[in-house]
């Protein structure tokens, strides 16, 4: 079976704010494509350089000793193609052999602490055949020459080292998890150790799902839900039943340097998940989304050098290119680079839709003895046409039935262009033994232009009205955060307590003009030419926000920490102002609030591998604006708590782990009255569930990514008691998922796939008067891996919704969206 190398990444400038309006003008396209042919060359160029400045040590580490840290091996007697895919695995080195070498044979029972020189030799004994070094991370199983000893030429080697070394934690059984999560200003936390409902996926599972953006790798996730399908230009999830915007990612720790709608994940080593509220942890997000927190972990230059090429095709005519480099530098290999540069365009399976993406990710390192330094430079370049947006049924209307999959309602003169240019910095000092200070700025650039138009469905024949609309917008971020932890006991009490202040700043204008109303038809569109709308040049400055906070924490552990207590505590200041697109004046009222938001969480080890935690926790949410055609247009309401108590428990069998929580979370709600059309926080939504998530790997050679969630959403406390005990919108009662891969016996390298989704039925309105029906996707694959000559390759095949179903996918924010048809990935990766 043939492996990634392993990777490794560290522990844990911008423009300065516009002064005048931005020129929209067609000299801007022209200077896009030039920008976008030059990224292009200079990544080419940077390849070549790599592979001419380090083909010396490419080809010395050929015959380079490995580590030789040793591994927990527990595998049982069984065919030797299945002993030498889950050595593969674990070790992270590549295994190839011919099929008809390895038929027949079978491998003893292999359990203890073994280097992976000391399991092949196991394995391989009274075989007549030896592991060979045929390359960088690669290994070929060849017949032992006659007359030969039977040694071994491999060295050891283990994925173990690299994994503690980076930082982050280490891969779990399967490496499609890992065993712990980042939690914020607490750091890294072992999945037995955290009291909170968490998941770190892997790069090794964003590249063998073919993801193309983040939503593509939370659909494993049992507690989130998609608001829009695969390529469809814009990210949105529902996590505990309340939604969490793209632009409340956070990237390296940092709120606002990722992208705004959509990530390519080229530049993406690890994807945190965690569920339920989180300000004492991460700071309030920008957009105040608080039923879970994700944050992107950058990619960093693993200990052997990488020249990574990845071909790709998606159904429809969508082909692309991805080039991955890395190399480290210096004595001691202190300096890292990792380069990744993506080109990707065209059709999409639905009717007159296209995609186009362009993008650059550097990360640069330095691993020092008591000093840590990283920088991201991250550039994306995303168009899509007649692909994204929310249908609105008008108020009180029947929902009908789904669309046709394959059919586009939304016209095809309709675009999203989308510029993000990104710079991050990241440092941490040992200031003592016990005492680390840490620090990290970044600035972001967003700039938005489009051609859109928003229908309302009228009835249930798929009547729909429309009006088209071009909106520019801008948004500029800066920020930073700075901090000190350290370790200190007090008694029989040990403590790890972090002290952290941060800031943001986010400037953002818009410049909207309307067309005329056009009318269509959901399940036989009509064809509207493209309207003729002038917008004035400039995108005028018309909001302001600034996040400034302080929180302190301490993570008290005694008993050997089988107890673990963690007190802490958060002072968020909102500040919020809305300008006049006209005169550039301030706009009354704006506000400036603060709110305190505490933490108490406690993890109890039963045993070793079984864990029982608690918590209450806070999120922080930015006041609603009411909208323009609201009575009190304009009015802004301070920020407000969502509030969760949580239970659960952990359970590690080994190389299968499961957690099971119970948890309640209140939040309020911003509701206009249709009544008197006044805007105003009405109620509140409150969520209680139960969730299972499991990982990991149920047999030899057999991994599993399965959970299930049972959400019960209320609104409460609504004005008038109108709506009190109706179920929240958007709220699915039920949701499972199981996604599977076997590695077959009969052809080393060659892994199954399947995957099943089940989303219950949802709600689109408060009155709960409109509702979508449940829907189930079934996903199938295929992926091989094998060594051709001295290169490893891996070839990828999936369908997704395989039996190629139509269905509403979700009711987000009372709008609907369509379910992706039957789509064809596939993909070819080398690393040369």
């Amino acid at each position: 079976m043939i492996r990634q190398h392993p990777r490794a990444a560290l522990p844990n400038a911008g423009r300065a704010p516009r002064a005048t309006p931005r020129s929209t003008t067609s000299s801007t396209k022209h200077a896009d494509r030039v920008a976008t042919h030059s990224l292009c060359a200079i990544a080419l160029a940077c390849s070549a350089a790599f592979g001419m400045a380090t083909a010396p040590e490419y080809a010395s580490a050929q015959n380079a000793p490995l580590p030789t840290t040793t591994m927990s091996v527990a595998l049982p007697e069984q065919p030797l193609a299945q002993t030498l895919n889950a050595l593969s695995r674990q070790s992270g080195v590549a295994i190839g052999a011919d099929g008809a070498l390895l038929a027949g044979r079978t491998a003893p029972p292999l359990q203890g602490s073994l280097t992976l020189q000391q399991a092949l030799d196991t394995a391989l004994r009274g075989s007549g055949l030896v592991p060979v070094r045929s390359g960088p991370g690669t290994i070929t199983i060849q017949r032992q020459a006659a007359g030969s000893a039977a040694i071994s030429t491999l060295p050891a080697v283990s994925v173990t080292a690299d994994a503690i070394a980076s930082g982050l934690p280490a891969p779990y059984a399967g490496g499609q998890v890992a065993r712990g999560s980042r939690l914020g200003i607490l750091g890294n936390k072992d999945m037995l150790d955290t009291p909170f409902s968490a998941t770190q996926y892997t790069s090794q599972l964003i590249e063998d799902q073919q993801a193309q953006n983040l939503g593509d790798i939370l659909v494993n996730d049992p507690a989130i839900r998609n608001t829009y399908s695969r390529d469809a230009g814009r990210d949105e999830f529902n996590i505990r039943g309340f939604t969490l915007f793209n632009y409340d990612i956070s990237f390296n720790g940092l709120y606002g340097m990722s992208p705004r709608d959509s990530s390519s994940l080229i530049g993406v080593e690890r994807v945190d998940v965690l569920r339920g509220p989180n300000a004492l942890l991460n700071g309030m997000a920008p957009a105040g989304s608080v039923g879970g927190a994700i944050n992107l972990v950058p990619k960093r230059a693993g200990p052997e050098p990488l020249n990574r090429v990845t071909l790709s095709y998606m159904e429809g005519g969508q082909f692309g290119t991805h080039v991955d480099l890395a190399r480290r530098f210096g004595e001691n290999k202190e300096w890292g680079v990792r380069l990744n540069a993506i080109r990707r365009s065209g059709d999409t399976p639905v009717d007159h839709s296209s995609a186009a993406l362009s993008a650059v990710a550097l990360g640069v390192d330095y691993q020092g003895d008591k000093v840590r330094l990283e920088a991201d430079v991250n550039y994306q370049k995303r168009r899509t046409g007649a692909r994204s947006g929310l249908l609105l049924p008008d108020s009180g209307v029947a929902i009908g039935r789904a669309p046709d999959n394959k059919t586009n309602f939304l016209p095809d003169w309709t675009y999203w262009d989308v510029k993000e240019l990104a710079a991050t910095v990241r440092g941490e000092i040992d200031l003592s033994s016990n005492l680390t200070a840490y620090g990290a700025a970044g600035a972001m650039n967003y700039d938005f232009t489009s051609l859109q138009t928003s229908f309302l469905l009228q009835d249930p024949a798929g009547s729909l009205i429309g009006r088209p609309v071009r909106l520019n917008q801008y948004v500029d971020t800066r920020t930073a955060e700075g901090g000190v932890r350290g370790k200190f006991a007090t008694g029989g009490l040990q403590h790890v307590a972090v002290a952290s202040v941060s800031t943001l700043t986010m400037n953002s204008g818009s410049r909207r003009q309307n067309g005329s109303v056009i009318s269509s038809n959901l399940y036989s569109p009509v064809f509207n030419a493209r309207p003729e709308i002038a917008i004035a040049d400039g995108v005028p400055k018309t909001g302001q926000t600034r996040l400034n906070s302080i929180a302190l924490a301490d993570t008290i552990s005694m008993a050997d920490q089988r107890l673990q207590l963690t007190l802490g505590a958060r002072r968020q200041q909102v500040e919020s102002s809305n300008f006049d697109a006209v005169t550039s004046n301030r706009i009354d009222p704006s506000y400036k609030k603060s709110a305190i938001t505490p933490v108490a969480a406690l993890v109890f080890k039963v045993t070793p591998v079984l864990s029982v935690y608690g918590n209450y926790i806070e999120g922080l949410t930015q006041g609603p604006t009411a909208p323009a055609d609201a009575i009190n247009a304009n009015q802004m309401f301070p920020p407000s708590k969502a509030k969760q108590m949580e239970v659960g428990t952990k359970y590690d069998f080994g190389r299968f782990a499961a957690t099971f929580s119970a948890f309640q979370i209140e939040r309020a709600n911003g509701y206009r009255n249709p009544a008197t059309n006044v805007f105003g926080v009405d109620g509140q939504q409150r969520n209680r569930g139960l969730e299972l998530v499991t990982q990991g790997e149920v047999a030899t050679g057999v991994r599993l990514l399965a959970g299930a969630a049972f959400t019960d959403g209320k609104l409460t406390r609504t004005e008038g008691g109108l709506n009190d005990g109706r179920n929240a919108p958007a709220v699915p009662r039920f949701q499972f998922n199981a996604a599977a891969e076997w590695d077959t016996p009969f052809l080393v390298g060659l892994t199954l796939t399947t995957r099943a989704v089940r989303t219950s039925s949802q709600f689109v309105d408060t009155e709960n008067v409109q509702q979508i029906p449940g829907w189930t996707r079934f996903d199938v694959g295929a992926r091989y891996r094998f060594v051709a000559g001295k290169t490893p390759i891996t070839i990828r095949a999936a369908i997704e919704n395989v039996a190629d179903k139509n269905y509403w996918q979700s009711a987000a924010r009372q709008g609907l969206t369509i379910g992706a048809p039957r789509t064809l990935l596939l993909s070819l990766s080398a690393d040369i």
